[in-house]
């Protein structure tokens, strides 16, 4: 079946939507797991890489560096995850992540604030105007987020293969939509999308273990893999930091060839 990658805005009732698409898929519905498996694998803190993904960037942005290396490890959890093909992911960004992938159906889920603060004010007991505060700073954060990790709109239609708004769609509703595009012949898996799929999380994972490597951390490298074949090009401070990326990528479970275009540029002294 296809990969399901769902967004959803607070309060529009994505989470209830997600979770009944995944029972009637009999599939594994995946969020908090995408945080905890990169937490995990590259030894960072869960609440740091959700504040990656939710808060509004600070104004002087003092971590832009460790930001971006979020994002890469991020990358390589959802697609890793994506490579089971019998998930439905919720957020984490997938829907960004999975985007060119034939077989990746993107949703976003959305209501009007109005609406949607209404049934945050029945869930949690909250005022109306609390409810509205929460959610005017929960979508400014994902906006502000995307805008810096993307340059996209996060409400752009154009990112979504179905968007929903649950202020006329009804739960049963929206999930009977989302089936039908599940078995629409468009978004079937082919050996070409499904190597496709694995090419890039491979070479997602290449480049997340150079971030999470201290010897590698601040190289400027870009991945590419094709059929387990790994080309690594970029600039290095050293033909230490080139020999020690080359070495990573060859130990990389999965890659069988490594070949790179690696230059070496000194960085100043500071």
């Amino acid at each position: 079946m296809p990969v399901v990658a769902m967004t959803r805005e607070m309060g529009s009732v994505g989470s209830a939507i997600a979770h009944e698409v995944a029972v009637r898929l009999d599939a594994e519905l995946l969020r908090d797991e995408l945080v905890r498996r990169a937490a995990a694998a590259y030894r960072v803190r869960e609440a740091g890489l959700v504040g990656a993904i939710e808060e509004t960037p600070g104004l002087l942005e003092r971590w832009r560096r460790r930001g971006h290396r979020y994002r890469i490890y991020l990358e390589a959890a959802v697609l890793e995850l994506a490579l089971r093909e019998r998930v439905v992911l919720v957020g984490r960004w997938s829907t960004l992540f999975l985007r060119g992938i034939r077989h990746a159906v993107r949703i976003r889920v959305c209501g009007s604030p109005e609406v949607r603060a209404r049934r945050v004010m029945a869930r949690h007991g909250l005022a109306h105007a609390e409810a509205v505060r929460r959610i005017a700073a929960y979508d400014e954060g994902v906006r502000a987020r995307m805008r810096q990790m993307f340059d996209v709109d996060w409400t752009d239609p154009v990112l979504y293969d179905l968007v929903i708004n649950t202020d006329a769609v009804t739960a049963p509703t929206a999930v009977h939509q989302v089936l039908d595009l599940v078995a629409a012949p468009e978004f079937q898996p082919t050996p070409d999308s499904r190597r496709q799929l694995a090419d890039r999380a491979l070479a997602a994972q290449v480049r997340a273990i150079l971030k999470a490597t201290p010897a590698t951390r601040a190289a400027d490298v870009d991945v590419q893999a094709r059929d387990g074949r790994v080309f690594l090009a970029g600039v290095v401070a050293s033909e230490a930091e080139r020999d020690a990326a080359l070495q990573i990528a060859r130990e990389t479970p999965g890659v069988g060839e490594v070949a790179g275009e690696l230059k070496v540029f000194r960085r100043p002294v500071r």
